[in-house]
């Protein structure tokens, strides 16, 4: 599947496949009530951060989420409503959080430098989706890539593969 394919080559290895279940069996467990303890997964801090740099322009574009659903799904092959129930905690969470440390610091203990690097690419998907960069989304990518541990020269190619890849082969 895309998603095995994607995990040896992404962002996320096998210990967070595990999280990801536990998650889904917690959400799965809530029957619709708010739970009083958030769940502490990776996942959600993954998606947490991505809403964060959606939101980061103050324009919420529909592109913008439609990267982040369509990668998101594959990568953890995952269905619309399992989607909406990571989406929903991601979003409590993003909402009630002061500041990135909360989320960084699960990325930090979770994923190595491979695995980050590519979170990062898949922030600045985001960023380009609604063909508007902004100051502020790429200041937010900086501060997260700074605070993962993703170095100045990496988190700018980054940026330039995507550019490159939004661009297409002819350009």
């Amino acid at each position: 599947s895309r998603a095995s394919n994607f995990s040896e080559n992404g962002w996320r290895g096998r210990r967070e496949v595990a999280m990801f279940e536990k998650l889904k069996t917690f959400l799965n467990g809530l029957a619709g009530e708010t739970p009083k303890v958030e769940p502490d997964e990776v996942a959600v801090a993954i998606v947490a951060l991505a809403l964060h740099v959606i939101h980061a322009d103050g324009v919420i574009d529909v592109k913008e989420n439609q990267v982040l659903e369509t990668e998101i799904r594959a990568y953890f092959n995952l269905s619309k409503g399992e989607y909406e129930e990571m989406l929903a905690a991601a979003k409590r969470q993003e909402e009630s959080a002061v500041d990135l440390f909360r989320f960084t610091s699960r990325i930090n203990r979770a994923l190595d430098e491979r695995q980050k690097t590519e979170f990062i690419g898949l922030l600045w998907q985001i960023v380009h989706a609604d063909d508007k960069r902004n100051e502020l989304e790429d200041h937010l990518v900086w501060r997260i890539a700074e605070l993962i541990g993703v170095s100045g020269r990496v988190r700018i190619e980054k940026r330039q593969d995507v550019e490159r890849q939004r661009k297409g082969p002819d350009s």
